[in-house]
């Protein structure tokens, strides 16, 4: 069908031309007071179509496609490439020399009946419900996916890619006197017997529990330890620094920066698509270069930027593998861990901070500058170990300057949902507002 679409670009004028599909089928379910209350299923096959025309590179997207509104789209590629004013790099890939193998499970989701994905949810609800400090469970979800691309252009370029994963989740409402905390913990699986609904609830429940009677501290500049989940929501708002588009559109600090210590000798920041415990494997981007792992910061060292075809064409380098929905974007991207496990990562801390909650990630950072302050919760370190629930506090200072001043990192590492990993970080020192 598509080499149909093809054959029709060309004979319309368009020199070249990619089709790109991806198919998603999911299911979604949420239990509310033991009842289910949303049960979406989901079959939906989104096309993007790439052709080049008199020397311009021009993009039409759609869904619930037909031989006649193809031939329409086609059409209006054209009239868009007309359009188009600016002179930058129009490629179709013809291909890398060699794609690497994905060794991933495919587990069938459907295979298992929805009666039995309820009832784990509607046991993970009533677990969290039997602690004497939860006073609801606000919501309970669970949801499968289940993706399939296609790539195929003129340059007789042919791939495939397919994914399936599911995540469940429950909100706990937790309160001690007037104090009221919110918790839950997102499970990732690979196949459905992953899923504990006693052990996910514990866990909710201990970090629920945990974060109750928490005080504020005084204003000052304390060590700070990040939880491996929070690092990695940090780390998350700042991949684009690391963006050829952002070095072509002067939007990081980076830009001249290649080959240059841009953090402590002991940071690695690695981009892996094919990495063994990631949830998302990639062996090619969305158009058709080979991913492969790569060093972003090796020993401290900034080795260079994420491009896609048209970024590596404009700094006359190699395309890396992370051209991505129409732009570039990380795949697998992670702080590397050490075998320091986290006891003793805390252990010399006399008197400093664990932090398990940010709220403002994106209103309180200066991706450019790398300036944040951000409202955070956690508990205090006290002579090495995990002492008190703390809230009520702002963390600020500068990325960029953290990463100099890493004092060391954990073995605990995780990839979150958005396919960034980190373990827990320790930073020398971050200024901490409390009270006065």
């Amino acid at each position: 069908m598509y080499q149909e679409w093809i054959d029709l670009g060309l004979s319309k004028g368009i020199t070249d031309l990619q089709v790109f599909s991806v198919r998603n089928k999911s299911l979604k379910l949420s239990v509310y007071q033991g009842k289910l209350d949303q049960h979406v299923v989901s079959d939906v096959e989104s096309v993007t179509v790439r052709g080049i025309y008199n020397n311009k590179l021009s993009t039409v997207r759609f869904e619930n496609f037909s031989n006649l509104n193809v031939s329409k789209m086609l059409n209006q590629l054209i009239e868009n490439a007309k359009a188009l004013t600016v002179v930058e790099p129009a490629i179709i890939y013809a291909g890398s020399k060699s794609y690497p193998e994905v060794k991933d499970e495919l587990f069938d989701f459907g295979s298992v009946p929805v009666t039995e994905k309820i009832d784990m949810l509607k046991k993970l609800e009533q677990h969290i419900l039997d602690n004497e400090f939860v006073t609801q469970v606000q919501s309970t979800m669970y949801q499968e996916l289940d993706t399939k691309t296609t790539l195929v252009n003129s340059k007789g370029l042919h791939l495939e890619r397919h994914n399936t994963y599911a995540y469940a989740y429950a909100i706990g409402v937790f309160q001690k006197g007037e104090d009221i905390k919110t918790a839950y913990d997102i499970k990732l699986a690979k196949k459905f017997s992953e899923f504990n609904a006693k052990e996910m609830a514990e866990t909710t429940i201990k970090q629920g529990v945990s974060k109750l009677g928490g005080i504020s501290i005084k204003t000052g500049s304390y060590p700070v330890v990040f939880s491996n989940e929070m690092f990695a929501d940090v780390l998350d708002v700042f991949t684009s620094i690391f963006s050829g588009e952002a070095a072509y559109r002067n939007l990081t600090p980076l830009k001249d920066k290649v080959g240059k210590q841009i953090a402590g000798t002991h940071i690695n920041l690695i981009d892996d698509p094919l990495h063994p415990d990631a949830y998302f494997k990639n062996p090619f981007d969305d158009e058709g270069v080979a991913c492969q792992k790569r060093y972003v910061v090796k020993n401290g060292v900034f080795t260079g930027f994420n491009h896609s075809l048209k970024t590596a064409s404009i700094f006359k380098e190699e395309p890396t593998g992370n051209g991505f929905n129409g732009g570039i974007s990380t795949t697998n991207f992670y702080i590397e861990p050490t075998l320091t496990s986290f006891d003793k990562l805390i252990i010399d801390i006399k008197d400093g901070v664990y932090i398990t909650d940010l709220v403002g990630l994106h209103a309180g950072v200066k991706v450019v500058s790398g300036e944040f302050s951000l409202q955070a919760s956690g508990f205090k370190i006290v002579n090495g170990k995990i002492d008190h629930p703390v809230k009520m506090i702002v963390v600020s200072g500068n990325f960029f300057e953290a990463l100099n001043h890493v004092t060391g990192i954990g073995s605990d590492f995780k990839f979150n949902l958005s396919g960034i990993g980190s373990p827990s970080v320790y930073i020398e020192s971050l200024m901490i507002g409390g009270e006065a």
